[in-house]
């Protein structure tokens, strides 16, 4: 049976609770369940295994065979944006990014796990790679696509 909750705290609390057997999540949302030995994972949704979860199956090696399909999130400006504007503002994400209060929030939250910083380029190859992606899971599924 799968059970759907919008917020966090009722799905861990049914987890803790023990009214659902399972959760899936990221693990930097659980961490704190984590840590305190509360959770404990039981699989990824990779396709290998992340060092900081080696000893977790991914999903593949429990017979699973599909492209996992990553969440991402990212800064977007108008396209009329001056362009002087758009290179700073990239310049400053990824001086942000690079400063080691940013990477030690990062670690804290598993966000490693993963490359999770794209420039410009690199965003716009995974935007249009997710993008097929998810159409050819669509189109398998029987989903119109427009």
């Amino acid at each position: 049976q799968q059970i759907s909750f919008d917020k966090g705290a009722p799905r861990y609390g049914a987890l803790l609770g023990g009214q659902v057997d399972a959760l899936f999540e990221q693990p930097g949302d659980v961490r704190k369940f984590l840590d305190a030995g509360k959770f404990k994972p039981i699989l990824t949704i990779f396709n290998e295994r992340p060092s900081v979860f080696a000893d977790v199956p991914t999903h593949r090696e429990v017979g699973m065979n599909f492209e996992p399909l990553l969440r991402f999130r990212g800064f977007f400006v108008n396209a009329k944006a001056p362009s002087d504007r758009v290179k700073w503002l990239q310049w400053a994400f990824q001086r942000g990014y690079c400063q080691d209060s940013y990477q030690k929030f990062n670690d804290s939250k598993y966000m490693t796990v993963i490359d999770s910083y794209r420039d410009t380029a690199g965003a716009k190859e995974l935007i249009t790679s997710t993008i097929a992606q998810y159409r050819a899971v669509y189109k398998t599924m029987g989903l119109k696509l427009k």
